[in-house]
Order: structure tokens, then sequence, then C-alpha cells
């Protein structure tokens, strides 16, 4: 007995499906809810940074941040010892003159000496600190120890030491330091007695 199969074209009339109105409701609502989602934080962000003002008219100059430099002097070097004082300078803004005569250990202080002192670096660090609270207190800002010559290298050691406490106190720790001329004998002018004599040729 012989089998009848069912035409190829009414066989797949049955398992086909269309795709194409499905594939249009989907982009639709794609579509739309492209156009109805709102983002209510990120929205609320945006507007809260956004400037109320208008646009600048005028150009903004950046100021680059400036070393706050600290210069020191030996003055009165042409007198005697005891008349050589140490003069301070902060940038433009203050300038002290440190006690006459030489510079002394701590032992070796005086009271009043040393009170007087004490105030005048009290006076130059809150003239750094001034000078870093106008720029924003930045990290960035360095501090800067000059020497100028001609009379830098007789600057002593100590005030020098002085001026970078004072920097600390005032919460400036990047310091620099400008390297002072070679010191000057006696023999060529200054105060410092390793002058050796010349061996006969």
């Amino acid at each position: 007995m012989a089998h009848i199969q069912p035409p190829a074209a009414a066989m797949g009339d049955d398992t086909s499906l269309n795709m194409t109105p499905m594939i249009d409701i989907t982009f639709q609502l794609i579509v739309f809810f492209m156009l109805t989602l709102k983002f209510p934080s990120v929205s609320s962000r945006f507007e809260t940074q956004l400037p109320h003002r208008g646009p600048r008219s005028d150009p903004v100059e950046l100021v680059p941040f400036q070393e706050i430099t600290v210069s020191l002097f030996r003055k009165d070097t042409e007198k005697d010892k005891a008349e050589h004082f140490t003069r301070v300078r902060v940038g433009q803004k203050l300038t002290v003159d440190l006690p006459k005569g030489p510079w002394r250990s701590d032992s070796g202080y005086e009271g009043s000496r040393r009170a007087e002192e004490d105030k005048l670096f009290r006076q130059v660090s809150e003239a750094i600190g001034a000078a870093w609270e106008q720029q924003g207190r930045s990290p960035e800002i360095k501090g800067e120890i000059k020497t100028p010559p001609p009379t830098g290298q007789l600057v002593p050691h100590g005030d020098v030491m002085r001026v970078l406490d004072a920097f600390v106190m005032a919460g400036v720790t990047a310091v620099n330091f400008e390297g002072a001329p070679a010191p000057l004998s006696t023999r060529d002018g200054g105060g410092w007695d390793f002058a050796t004599p010349q061996r006969p040729r």
C-alpha cells in the first residue's frame, strides 16, 4: 500500500513564522523608551554643577605660583665684628634686622637677646604664612632661602637655620637653598681666617 506525502509547500505554511511585524514592534518600543527615559540623579547633578552666571567676556589670566623668597644679608661688615648684623627680608613685605654681634650657640645666648631674636623670627614666620595664605596654601609652593653676594657668604649658619625653622613653623616644608659664593679670607677682605701663606718658589 503506497503512502501519499503532502506537497512541500503545504508543509512549509504550517512551520514558517513571519518576523517582520515583531521586528517593527521591537524597534518602536526601543524608540519609545529612548525618548521617554530620564535619569533624575544624573540630571540633577549636572544642574547643580552648572554655573549660574553667563559666560565671561573677558579672558582670565592664570597666575603661576610664586616661590616664597627669604633673603639674608650681612650688614656693617666694614666695621668691627661686634657691629655686624644679619638683615632678613621676606619678599618685598617685611625686613627685620637681627641683633648685632656674632652668632653664638644656644648655651651662650643672653636671655634678652634670645627673646628679641625669637620675637623677630616669629614676625618672619607670620610673613611667610601670610604669603602662603595669599596663594591658597598650595602644597606646590616652595620656599627659597637666598644669600646674595657680596655679603651673603658672611651670614652665620645659625641665622639660615632659624629662617628654615620659620618656614617649617609657617607650614612650608619644601624649602630650597641657594648656594652662597665661597667665603672670602681675611686677606681678601672677608671674615674667615683660613688664608695660608704662600710658599717661596
